[in-house]
């Protein structure tokens, strides 16, 4: 009979030991682990466009609010689109030069908060001793849950504004790119390489 509890606190001992010692697999997740590229596309035929126009600066949008931004992130943003499209056979031109797409590189940063009622399904229950025996319903709020809920990612949109109808252009493809370090200035190229590669449908030839 000891023997048989000796060994199993040694069991318990050990598995102990290498639970204590096991990797939290998400703290210990690497940035890029946590990179989503999510991709949208019609059913378009890319090889009918030839030209691209694409700002200079990525559009910003926090909220209600948008601006333009120029960080050095913004400018390895643009340039890896731009190096992405020529790489699949598209020619950059002015946006007076009439392109077959309009490309907008955006800054995608939403947040948002508030309290949120949280209901007790036991309040005035006549089964706890309350009120005359009848159902009550759920009564008031005892307490209110707080909430806080934000998003922060990359977004590419491509237009097609070769067809324009009633004076509004078709969103002929886009994406985002969601997670840690995606704002790393040594990170950008490679995120943005990442959605790309996942859209081997998209050149002109």
């Amino acid at each position: 009979m000891k023997r048989i509890s000796k060994s199993l606190l040694l069991l318990v001992c050990s598995v102990g030991l290498l639970a204590a010692c096991e990797r939290d697999p998400v703290n210990d997740l690497d940035p890029k682990d946590s990179q989503v590229f999510i991709t949208n596309h019609t059913t378009t035929n890319f090889t009918g466009y030839k030209t691209f126009s694409i700002p200079d600066s990525v559009l910003v949008v926090e909220n209600e609010k948008s601006t333009k931004m120029v960080r050095t992130q913004d400018l390895i943003f643009i340039d890896r689109i731009i190096t992405n499209l020529t790489n699949r056979g598209f020619t950059r031109v002015a946006r007076n030069a009439k392109p077959d797409l309009e490309v907008t590189p955006a800054q995608i940063s939403y947040s948002q908060s508030g309290y949120v009622p949280t209901y007790n399904p036991w309040y005035y229950d006549p089964y706890w001793g309350y009120g005359n025996g009848y159902w009550y319903g759920y009564g008031y709020a005892p307490y209110y849950s707080y909430y806080s809920y934000s998003e922060n990612y990359w977004y590419i949109r491509i237009a097609d504004v070769k067809n324009v109808s009633n004076n509004q252009a078709t969103v002929v493809w886009d994406a985002q790119i969601r997670g840690d370090g995606i704002y790393d200035t040594s990170s950008v190229g490679t995120v943005v390489d990442g959605v790309f590669a996942q859209s081997t449908y998209l050149k002109a030839n």
